[in-house]
């Protein structure tokens, strides 16, 4: 993945990442430095876990590095492992391009490079258009029942 996502966007939709998400965005390059320390700032507030460090990301230089200081804020947080990270990335983003998919005339072709940015996944197959159908359902209703049963997952978590 090359940084291809306004993280901006799709972080709206979802508001309260852990710090081990936002590592791992920046880790699979799925956001970059400048996303984390917007991040950090936008969700700066006294009451926070980490505040500290959570400020020290918020204000860091340009060439500071602020990997310590997510680590040390990621040892506040309860563990996540990579898989059920990579499938909330996934769904965010998945979101967001569908919410906007009238915007955009190759949108078939955006879902097909999270598709492979994404390793493949069995779940979003339904939804490939060069993909057999299965199941006997439309895209469309593939789409709804991948977007209803992540959010009943991964929405507020």
């Amino acid at each position: 993945m090359s940084n291809k996502y306004d993280f901006f966007s799709f972080s709206q939709t979802k508001t309260n990442w852990s710090w081990q998400e936002i590592l791992y965005g920046m880790e699979n390059k799925i956001i970059d430095r400048s996303d984390v320390i917007n991040y950090a700032t936008r969700i700066l507030d006294e009451g926070i876990l980490g505040f500290d460090w959570v400020l020290k990301i918020a204000i860091a230089d340009e060439y500071e590095d602020i990997l310590p200081y997510i680590h040390e804020v990621i040892n506040l947080e309860d563990s996540e492992d990579d898989s059920t990270i990579q499938n909330k990335w996934r769904y965010s983003i998945l979101k967001e391009l569908y919410a906007k998919k009238s915007k955009y005339e190759d949108f078939n072709e955006k879902v097909e490079e999270i598709y492979a940015d994404f390793d493949y996944p069995e779940d979003m197959a339904r939804f490939i258009g060069y993909m057999p159908s299965v199941d006997g359902k439309s895209m469309e209703e593939s789409w709804q029942e991948y977007l209803t049963s992540s959010e009943a997952k991964f929405e507020n978590k």
